[in-house]
């Protein structure tokens, strides 16, 4: 074995030591959990008409799934079908699913229960894609984790003019 060979073995030997002796224990920081609800738009602005949310009526049921990756930091992706009422070609009203949105995104907690995030936004029955930035408050009711959250979503394509919603989001988490 020559000079450089054993200058290399301790070398290694020691920068395994040395790596061994300080590196922390590591521990799983990711926690899993997830919430659903009720999101109902309340006045959509587009092509310079503003569009009441309640006609035609249209609401959201999202179902999220959370991976927090500290206390204030969280990985979420949201899946939303919506539910809107329309006339049939007999002149009835009926309801149908309308819009399924996958919604992932990022959350910040801000303090005091706050919570700033901001989703991607795909449409898949419109075809139209977007951002959702949004606040979102916690309370705690009994032993229930619920919030309020606001909305507002900005969406583009499908040969439509830029739209922006404000919307409410009530629901519980887990």
């Amino acid at each position: 074995m020559n000079y450089k060979q054993k200058f290399s073995g301790i070398f290694f030997i020691t920068g395994l030591l040395f790596i061994s002796l300080t590196t922390a224990s590591v521990k799983a920081q990711n926690t899993i959990g997830g919430h659903f609800g009720v999101v109902q738009p309340i006045i959509t602005f587009q092509d310079g008409e503003t569009i009441d949310g309640f006609d035609p009526h249209a609401i959201g049921f999202p179902i999220g799934i959370t991976v927090r990756k500290s206390e204030k930091f969280a990985f979420d992706a949201e899946f939303v079908p919506f539910i809107a009422s329309a006339e049939n070609g007999a002149g009835e009203n009926v309801s149908a699913v309308r819009e399924l949105l996958v919604h992932p995104g990022l959350l910040w907690g801000i303090g005091n229960k706050l919570t700033f995030g901001n989703r991607l936004a795909f449409e898949l029955g419109s075809g139209r894609y977007g951002f959702t930035p949004l606040l979102n408050r916690g309370f705690t009711l009994g032993k229930a984790n619920v919030f309020a959250e606001l909305v507002l979503p900005v969406r583009f394509g499908n040969d439509q003019e830029v739209s922006f919603t404000a919307a409410l989001h009530f629901g519980i988490g887990f």
